[in-house]
């Protein structure tokens, strides 16, 4: 089961993206995770430590994890253990928002970091409190809760937000620029230490998620890439094999769990 929700409080809404609990007792086997260029920060509930394969050898031994984890925003697909699903919950910040509790992100694209490196024994604390609590909103409420408290800078949040909103608009980042009255050199450094890899990067992986959240079975390819953008189908199909290492036709036809997961058949 999982229950996943937008954040309530002002504040938070800047910074976070999705707040989430699941749990599932049969929890087991391999994901995909699908690149996000996003931020999470993931508890494993159930004293099952976070594994996950390194993303440039998804065929190589799975790295043992901790037990809280801050997973750096992802540009790569990452194959990962299912079974700390059995209970877990995190967060997924908005795209450039995470830098308001961790400062400067951009050492950290594609990394899973324990997440004591940040908030030392308070990470372990935290999850103990989360562990305890009976029901997915409790947990959710209470991680909300951490977050909101640990918000202290703002002010990067705000300006890529308006960013992110005119990128999405498609509007273009020299007019963006121009807008937020910043020149592209100081955009591009804004845009790199906060959201971990530079506009033209993190625009390739929204077109790909818009365009993965439209593959079904029955979907048009052609229709889709240009739907989403692409220059031709044939663009389309080389960016989702790079991003999702998989073609659009096996993408399609894959069953998908939750957003950006992809079940692994393999064990």
């Amino acid at each position: 089961m999982l229950t996943a929700r937008e954040p309530r409080r002002e504040t938070t809404q800047l910074i976070v993206d999705r707040l989430w609990s699941v749990s599932d007792v049969a929890a087991d086997g391999y994901e995909t995770r699908l690149p996000s260029g996003r931020v999470q920060i993931i508890f494993s509930l159930s004293g099952i430590p976070l594994r996950e394969h390194d993303p440039g050898d998804p065929q190589g031994a799975p790295r043992r994890g901790p037990l809280q984890l801050f997973q750096g925003p992802t540009t790569l697909p990452c194959r990962i253990w299912c079974k700390p699903q059995v209970l877990a919950c995190g967060a997924s910040f908005q795209p450039g928002g995470a830098g308001a509790l961790f400062g400067p992100i951009d050492g950290t694209t594609d990394r899973a970091i324990d997440l004591a490196r940040f908030w030392g024994d308070d990470a372990a604390r935290l999850r103990e409190e989360l562990r305890h609590l009976k029901t997915h909103e409790a947990r959710l409420e209470r991680l909300e809760t951490e977050i909101e408290q640990r918000i202290s800078n703002v002010s990067a949040a705000r300006v890529l937000a308006r960013a992110m909103e005119r990128l999405r608009a498609g509007l273009a980042i020299k007019d963006v620029c121009r807008e937020l009255e910043l020149s592209p050199h100081m955009f591009r450094k804004l845009f790199v230490r906060n959201v971990g890899m530079t506009p033209k990067h993190y625009l390739k992986i929204e077109r790909f998620r818009t365009a993965i959240t439209r593959l079904t079975p029955v979907a048009s390819l052609s229709v889709l890439a240009f739907d989403a953008d692409y220059s031709d189908q044939s663009h389309m199909t080389r960016e989702v094999k790079h991003f999702a290492s998989m073609t659009p036709g096996h993408l399609r036809t894959s069953v998908r769990p939750y957003a950006g997961h992809v079940r692994d058949p393999r064990r």
